[in-house]
C-alpha cells in the first residue's frame, strides 16, 4: 500500500499491512512499492492530471497490472483510460446505480 497520509499508513501498519508513506508520483515510490510486482493498482486522488500520470508511469513498470482509477466526470474518465487505466470509477454514477438498484429490488417503505 501506498499512501500519503501518516495516520492512515500507521493504522495498515498496525493491522499487518505492508504500506509505504509517500506520493506514487514522487520519484522512486513506485519502485519502491515493487509495482512491476504487483496485480492491481487502486488510484484513487482526486487530482486527475496526476493520476494520468501515475497510471501511464505504471503501465511502462507493468504493463500486465489492472489499474482501477477514481473519477469525478467523463472528461476525466477519459484522461484516465487514454493513459492507461483498465476501469474507472465515478462515485456519483455509482452512487446512482445504489440508488437504482435499491429502487428496483422492490424495498418497501
Amino acid at each position: 500500500m501506498l499512501e500519503d497520509q501518516p495516520e492512515v499508513v500507521q493504522a495498515l501498519r498496525e493491522q499487518g499491512t505492508p504500506a509505504l508513506c509517500g506520493n506514487a508520483a514522487a520519484p522512486g515510490m513506485m519502485e519502491a512499492a515493487n509495482l512491476k510486482s504487483a496485480r492491481w493498482l487502486l488510484v484513487a486522488i482526486p487530482d486527475a492530471l496526476e493520476a494520468g500520470h501515475i497510471i501511464e508511469y505504471a503501465r511502462k513498470i507493468n504493463p500486465q497490472i489492472e489499474i482501477v482509477a477514481r473519477a469525478h466526470s467523463d472528461a476525466q474518465i477519459a484522461h484516465l483510460e487514454k493513459h492507461g487505466a483498465s476501469y474507472t470509477i465515478m462515485g456519483e454514477r455509482e452512487i446512482a446505480k445504489g440508488m437504482a438498484n435499491w429502487v428496483r429490488a422492490g424495498v418497501e417503505w
